[in-house]
């Protein structure tokens, strides 16, 4: 069977099975039941039932299931701290073979081009810090939520074989990216976090205004996709995806709303470009692979500096 959300073959499968997995965990069959088309991940289904409004999403992919345990598990403890986010009810691949998720519908709009958005991003700031505020156990992507898989029991154990400092830092200078003393500068900002002692907590990976749901007044309503959410230093790490696309302007309100004074920042600061800096390797590698020079220029520039209008050179 094509599996591609655009097939309808493969749409009245899923949305067959949709309907098995809400009658396997509430008793009776939904009342109606929507296709959502939602990337390429997942097939996805509103669901109207006598219980309420639920979404249902499904996977093709048998590895999806512990991503879908991982959010289950992310959204329960943030929940418990106050963070808004989507109520998973239950996971699972024992309805077909493919693995599930039933959350509970999060009804509003994206919060990108809402009127209020300082407020939003203020707000951002506030719910950071209190995800950054979960303890966890380990560092990377395998943490507290999962008994299985490899952990990394220290943070250069996390930079060494998961994220792959030395691969990434290689592809800077094999396609000179960035010279050899700005690798260099990059590589002893790194080095020195390894002798601290780092107590890991919760970030959730990519906390920008594309995965909050909001209100019509501009309250947040949930924050969602929590699938790439790990355990690493905090609040460096969320910092440097959190504050990426917000404006100057913004970027102050969320640390405002974060708590974070001015000295603070300036001491942070480093390790939060050196991470915004080499987490661009997970898009530099595809551009390298494609030939895509237009977009290598780019990056070249922009890591460069070359687009920053707030300081002089140093």
């Amino acid at each position: 069977m094509d599996e591609s959300q655009d097939h309808p073959g493969a749409i009245r499968h899923y949305r067959r099975l949709a309907k098995q997995i809400v009658q396997k965990h509430f008793g009776t069959l939904p009342t109606r039941i929507v296709y959502k088309r939602s990337g390429l991940t997942n097939f996805v289904f509103v669901v109207n039932h006598v219980e309420g409004q639920f979404v249902v999403r499904i996977s093709p992919d048998p590895e999806r299931l512990e991503a879908f345990r991982k959010e289950l598990w992310a959204t329960q403890k943030v929940r418990a701290a106050g963070v808004p986010s989507p109520e998973v009810l239950a996971v699972g691949n024992d309805v077909g073979s493919e693995p599930y998720m039933i959350s509970r519908r999060v009804t509003g709009a994206e919060a990108t081009h809402h009127p209020r958005r300082n407020h939003i991003v203020h707000e951002m700031g506030r719910f950071a810090q209190m995800i950054n505020s979960i303890p966890t156990e380990s560092f990377g992507t395998n943490f507290d939520w999962t008994t299985t898989g490899t952990k990394n029991v220290t943070w250069s154990d996390y930079l060494d074989n998961e994220w792959e400092i030395d691969k990434r830092l290689r592809l800077f200078a094999e396609h000179k990216i960035l010279s050899n003393p700005e690798l260099n500068k990059l590589r002893q900002i790194i080095d020195q976090t390894r002798t601290l002692h780092i107590q890991p907590s919760l970030s959730h990976g990519d906390l920008r205004l594309k995965n909050v749901i909001v209100d019509d007044d501009g309250e947040i309503a949930a924050i969602i996709d929590w699938e790439d959410c790990l355990s690493t230093i905090a609040p460096h790490w969320e910092l440097s995806i959190a504050l990426h696309d917000l404006s100057i302007d913004e970027k102050h309100l969320f640390l405002e709303g974060y708590g974070l004074g001015t000295e603070q920042i300036e001491v942070m600061a480093p390790l939060i470009k050196a991470f915004n800096i080499i987490n661009y390797s997970s898009a530099i590698g595809p551009a390298v692979e494609t030939g895509d020079h237009k977009s290598l220029d780019e990056f070249k520039l922009r890591l460069s500096g070359g687009l920053d209008l707030y300081s002089l050179p140093q």
